[in-house]
């Protein structure tokens, strides 16, 4: 959808004063009423606000595969303590609108904005109802209930009250510390127990070997101190703790093949801690396209090569940053299937990883406290246009205020900046969940708690790196490169870990927890795209999962790929990635495809020309078109000019874009020969593009992708 859309809204208004028991913690789901069949699931974002604070809530409707709306009205409605529709609001709409937020007509999804004003706190439950066909059978169904927890509204005295806390925390540890970063200990355990009698404090959290301290109010929030060095040239040493810069007298380089090879220590042995693999502990929705465990595939196979580098400190951390080797080491893979999203310095912000599940390899390169906690680069500031977002999670105890502060060699303040940190509960209430991922937390004290190793893993991450204490930035870096270099050459999580100890004070133990037997995939699967979402599948732009598109079905099963020059919010063209071997046996890849535009027919015949094309990549780079197709050329194919659609079939006012009437090609069959690729690793692409502007959308449907 382009951007002007963006700014283009309306809302349901609805003042809501509900009369609800009060509570002060977010509640768990209340099942509805066994008698009504469960229909679909539905979603709200924000899923916490504050009290007495008008918000706008989307709430997002998803229709469960093989059920069709009687008469395209979805209810939205307040439920009762037995989970039964009392108050009904409105209606969710599923008609491309995004003043409703609704992205695509016809896909399934109904969507609505609702500004909702809580009067009390606790737990307010909603629920979705409409009339609905089944197996030949009407029925008036209904979805589980979602919750919106309301918390206290957070008073500018509260905030105050932290950040004063806090600086009078950073001061009484610089007097402590006397100019002398000798006397760190004495001064950490001095600040401890200073902030312990400040008023408004309830507890502070500062374990012996840790240089972080995290300080919770009697109000509900959380604030704390992170205390770094930097050594003469102003480089910060380690990911989020106190070290004695002037005992830094080398640094370790990586060389060579693996950087590891010049650190072995094979006297060191540390035990591999592991849980028990498996499915998803979190209960599966019946038709819900982002929140299903990997059910249909290789309980071994990271879903997806989409990478998240989060790099908030990359220039304090200089020259000792991990991002750039990373990016070199994945790409030396035969695979060329890897995409990159580089969140650095203040980009990387809380918002900025509101979307961190769609990620099958994230690494955390920032400053960490205690294993429960890692830090944006985003500076806490009450003024700023992010914080009425950022609130209700302050209020929920997702996020926390932190004053990262660091001290020079001669023990003066370089830094001091409140930012924001994210808690384990910010991890383990994002939306969606986690595609068999891999998570390498490279910041200090990362697994000294198992609180930020669960949350990953309970999101449906499978495997998670960190260290047991402080470690140094250098040491970090040589891990990550380790790792990524050993990921690259196809060796699974346990075979890419090495059982390290920093060889510098306060030598943090590397560790690996999870399932040693994650790896990325080298077949061709879900290409009929029957897990309901995009595992498997490497998205760059905008690439999804839908169940139907207006009457459009899949051509089996109950889903089907689609990518598009720009739908919904989504204003980049779209891709999908996948790469596999070709064994010796096979010779053909083939692939069903559908191609819906706005620019027919008025634009057939100009230099509007969007596109869908196949490429394959060979392992050693090279990127050959093996099929692409045009405005012109399909209208060629299909007989249809400016005034005559010729056998293109007319698809308006049943799904509608953004722009102008939408025709289609109806399902086609590609096949092309690989047999010249057998032996190799290939990457297929599949993509959808703009040639002369952005304006119409064009979208392509995509089925049995498979190789035989």
């Amino acid at each position: 959808m382009k951007s002007f859309y963006k700014f283009f809204s309306y809302s349901l208004l609805i003042s809501l004063f509900a009369l609800i028991g009060s509570c002060s913690t977010e509640n768990p789901v209340v099942p509805p009423d066994p008698t009504s069949p469960e229909i679909g699931t539905l979603e709200s974002s924000p899923d916490i606000i504050e009290q007495n604070t008008s918000t706008n809530v989307t709430f997002r409707f998803t229709l469960g595969s093989g059920i069709s709306i009687s008469d395209t009205l979805v209810r939205l409605s307040k439920a009762d303590n037995s989970g039964n529709p009392s108050t009904q609001l409105g209606f969710l709409q599923d008609n491309g609108n995004l003043g409703n937020g609704d992205e695509i007509a016809g896909d399934g999804v109904f969507s609505g904005i609702f500004t909702l004003v809580e009067s009390t706190t606790g737990a307010s439950r909603y629920i979705a109802g409409a009339n609905v066909t089944t197996g030949g059978v009407s029925v008036s169904g209904k979805s589980k209930i979602d919750t919106v927890t309301v918390f206290n509204l957070i008073s500018s005295s509260n905030v105050t009250q932290v950040t004063s806390v806090l600086a009078a925390g950073q001061n009484t540890f610089v007097t402590a510390l006397g100019g002398n970063v000798n006397n760190y200990t004495t001064a950490y355990n001095t600040t401890v127990a200073f902030l312990q009698t400040q008023p408004g404090v309830s507890s502070v959290v500062g374990p012996s070997g840790s240089t972080s301290i995290e300080v919770n109010f009697s109000s509900g929030l959380t604030g704390g101190l992170i205390l770094s060095t930097a050594d003469a040239s102003g480089t910060v040493n380690t990911r989020g703790g106190f070290i004695n810069p002037n005992d830094i007298t080398s640094v370790h380089r990586p060389s060579g093949s693996d950087s590891l090879k010049t650190k072995r220590n094979t006297k060191q042995t540390v035990p591999i801690e592991r849980q028990t693999r498996g499915d998803n502990p979190l209960f599966v929705k019946p038709s819900s396209q982002i929140e299903r465990d990997n059910i249909n595939l290789d309980p071994n196979t990271v879903g997806n090569r989409n990478v998240l580098i989060y790099a908030p400190y990359e220039a304090a951390f200089a020259p000792y940053n991990e991002r750039t080797k990373i990016k070199e080491n994945l790409n030396t893979s035969n695979c060329k299937a890897f995409t990159f999203t580089e969140l650095v310095n203040q980009e990387a912000t809380v918002k900025s990883i509101l979307d961190m599940t769609k990620y099958g390899f994230v690494v955390l390169a920032t400053h960490g406290v205690q294993g429960r906690w890692f830090l944006s680069g985003e500076t806490f500031d009450t003024n700023a246009t992010n914080y009425n977002t950022y609130r209700p999670m302050l209020s929920a105890g997702r996020l926390g205020i932190f004053n990262n502060i660091v001290i020079s060699s001669t023990g003066g303040v370089n830094v001091s900046r409140n930012v924001y940190g994210m808690k384990s509960t910010f991890v383990s209430n994002l939306a969606g969940s986690f595609p068999n991922s891999i998570i390498l937390n490279n910041s200090c004290e990362g697994t000294m708690n198992a609180d930020l190793q669960n949350a990953f893993t309970g999101k449906g991450a499978k495997t998670y790196y960190g260290y047991t204490k402080v470690v140094n930035s250098d040491f970090a870096v040589i891990m990550a490169d380790t790792l990524t270099k050993r990921l690259a050459r196809g060796l699974n999580t346990g075979q890419s870990f090495f059982a390290a100890t920093d060889p510098r004070a306060p030598n943090a133990v590397y560790q690996i927890k999870g399932s040693n037997d994650m790896s990325f995939s080298l077949s061709l699967s879900n290409g009929n795209f029957e897990t309901g979402n995009l595992e498997n599948w490497t998205k760059d732009g905008d690439g999804r999962v839908i169940s139907r598109l207006g009457s459009i079905n899949p051509t089996q099963g109950s889903s089907m790929g689609i990518i598009s020059t720009g739908l919904g919010f989504t204003t980049a063209s779209g891709s999908l990635i996948q790469c596999f071997i070709v064994t010796n046996t096979q010779s053909t890849i083939s692939l069903k495809w559908n191609f819906l535009s706005e620019e027919f027919l008025e634009f057939i015949g100009s230099q509007f020309q969007d596109f869908f094309q196949v490429k394959i990549v060979t392992q050693s780079g090279a990127e050959v078109v093996v099929f692409r197709r045009t405005i012109d050329q399909i209208a060629a194919q299909f007989g249809a000019t400016t005034m005559n659609q010729g056998t293109l079939i007319r698809m308006s006012p049943g799904i509608v874009f953004d722009q102008g009437d939408v025709y289609m090609t109806d399902w086609q069959t590609l096949s092309f020969d690989v047999t010249p690729y057998r032996n190799q690793v290939i990457t297929i692409k599949l993509e959808a593009g703009d040639v002369g502007d952005s304006i119409y959308d064009t979208a392509i449907l995509l089925d049995e992708v498979a190789i035989n």
